[in-house]
């Protein structure tokens, strides 16, 4: 399904950024993995390495924009083209009142969760169009209801982030590129010990399941554009 796919993932040090990088290696002729822990990079890239697929790891700051575009330079330079397009990378402080929020961890979140994602579609938008069958996956939230208590940071990110993808994806319905969002359930995470510290074990996925639901929805056979995907 994804031969000889060029594919970029963003969050890939570690969690779902990481499994989605191996999974998709499985298949893939080059990898780009990005995040910021050097250290945990190319822990995943010997991971890719072992099902005899290219990786390029891409230590990068998201909220340092200019260095985006940087990499979509680098990376039509090199291959051209980019087929899929993971987008794993977020942040969540912690769950606090609105006049509780530093403005500094308030900036950081809304750079890294909605800035950096539209300065990544900006950059890379040339490359998509240049693939046959482009596909890009964002994960984020499915907000069906505003204005929860001590979610302020986070939930406003999510649909403003939601907003930008289903606009980017009607944009772009006459072309070759297929963006959706995807949300992902509750699973052994940094997100989990910050909003759910006390969540039973046994309400739980599997890390792999969720993976493979996550490579289901990259699909070359997938229509949909600008549709939030779950897990179930």
């Amino acid at each position: 399904m994804l031969k000889n796919k060029i594919c970029v993932v963003t969050g890939a040090s570690s969690n779902i950024g990481r499994g989605v990088a191996i999974e998709l290696s499985k298949t893939a002729q080059h990898i780009y993995i990005i995040g910021r822990n050097v250290n945990a990079l190319e822990e995943t890239s010997d991971l890719i390495s072992i099902n005899s697929c290219e990786a390029t790891i891409v230590p990068l700051d998201l909220t340092k924009f200019d260095l985006i575009d940087e990499l979509g330079h680098s990376i039509y330079k090199k291959h051209q083209r980019i087929d899929v397009f993971v987008s794993c990378a977020g942040m969540i402080r912690h769950l606090s009142p609105v006049t509780s929020i530093k403005p500094k961890e308030f900036e950081e979140i809304i750079n890294l969760n909605l800035i950096a994602n539209y300065r990544l579609l900006r950059s890379f938008h040339p490359l998509f169009l240049a693939s046959s069958k482009s596909r890009a996956l964002i994960i984020s939230k499915n907000i069906n209801h505003t204005a929860s208590q001590y979610w302020g940071a986070y939930n406003t990110t999510m649909s403003a982030l939601n907003n930008l993808i289903r606009t980017y994806a009607n944009e772009n319905k006459q072309t070759n590129l297929k963006i959706n969002l995807f949300e992902p359930p509750l699973l052994e995470s940094n997100f989990l010990n910050i909003t759910s510290p006390g969540e039973n074990k046994k309400n739980l996925v599997e890390l792999n399941k969720v993976v493979t639901r996550i490579i289901s929805c990259l699909g070359e056979n997938i229509i949909e554009t600008g549709k939030m995907f779950s897990f179930s």
